[in-house]
């Protein structure tokens, strides 16, 4: 039996762990697009905001460990461009030098992942606008910091950091900010934090982040981006307001990432994500699929009424 994991860090490596449990025999290959598998997605935000100050204690495993702990054959640097159901075959490029080869499978599982929302406004490319959805993002946005509350205390004043997007990220991104010794202004388009909650209780949260001097932008969304003579962007509201930042971070929410799934032709449900059943098996047989890019059914709508949930996090 050979099982092919596409994608590393949470669903892939906890595919690829579980499957070396359950058979001893198989021959396990995880190819992961990125430089790391197996680290600490929520501790992301904490490292740059210093209180994970070690940024190894972010890298749970490695190739070499996982390959020495469950013999898995882990390969960084693989992104996996093609799908041949009918011949059981992934097309993998490899980043680095762009040699594609061909990797056969008995079973194979999708893991990967989500991509962050990419937002449609002018201005979007501009240096200091970064994204955080995995280590090189958090080193970006670390180095940035870092060179904007230098810059800003060299001029007797506080860096100037703008989130946009309220969810869990946002909120943890906010947070350090303001740990770091940033002032942060928070853009949400719905009209409390945390969207996902109901309402009351967000607020506790919400008059928190207030106290600890968060400044909260609700019911208003990010327009355009531009950029000064002096490299201060300026963040433009929908609701006529222009922000000034010195960094940028957008926390807009996720997309799954399932183009190689619709390619190659498995069902994508009403949400977007690849449809799976309580095994987590796709519509085709021999593949499965796990974490952000998956639908599931509901937790709590009995078995084969039509709504869903997906899995996504903003």
């Amino acid at each position: 039996m050979k099982i092919v994991v596409v994608g590393g860090v949470a669903g892939g490596a906890s595919v690829a762990a579980r499957a070396r449990r359950l058979d001893e025999s198989a021959e396990i290959v995880v190819l992961e697009r990125g430089e790391y598998v197996s680290f600490a997605n929520c501790g992301l935000p904490y490292h740059i905001g210093g209180v994970i100050a070690d940024r190894s204690r972010l890298l749970l495993q490695t190739p070499e460990s996982l390959r020495e702990s469950l013999d898995i054959d882990v390969r960084i640097g693989q992104d996996v461009v093609g799908l041949d159901r009918a011949a059981q075959t992934v097309t993998v490029r490899e980043v680095a030098t762009g040699r594609e080869y061909t990797e056969s499978y008995d079973a194979l599982a999708l893991c990967q992942g989500a991509d962050p929302l990419q937002l449609p406004l002018p201005g979007i490319d501009l240096p200091g606008i970064h994204t955080l959805r995995n280590v090189a993002d958090m080193d970006a946005i670390k180095s940035r910091l870092d060179e904007v509350l230098a810059a800003a205390a060299s001029r007797g004043r506080a860096a100037k950091t703008v989130v946009i997007g309220a969810g869990y990220i946002g909120i943890e991104m906010a947070e350090n900010l303001i740990h770091r010794g940033a002032e942060v202004t928070i853009v949400e388009l719905a009209d409390q934090i945390l969207p996902p909650l109901d309402k009351d209780v967000s607020i506790p949260v919400e008059q928190h982040a207030r106290g600890r001097g968060v400044e909260l932008q609700l019911g208003t969304a990010a327009a355009a981006f531009t950029q000064a003579s002096d490299g201060m962007l300026r963040v433009e509201l929908n609701n006529g307001q222009s922000l000034p930042a010195d960094l940028v971070v957008l926390s807009a929410g996720v997309r799954p990432n399932v183009t190689l799934a619709r390619e190659a032709g498995l069902e994508i449900g009403e949400r977007g994500g690849i449809v799976v059943d309580t095994h987590m098996r796709t519509s085709d047989p021999h593949i499965w699929a796990a974490g952000d890019a998956v639908e599931t059914a509901h937790t709590v709508l009995r078995p084969g009424e039509p709504a869903r949930c997906d899995r996504l996090r903003s």
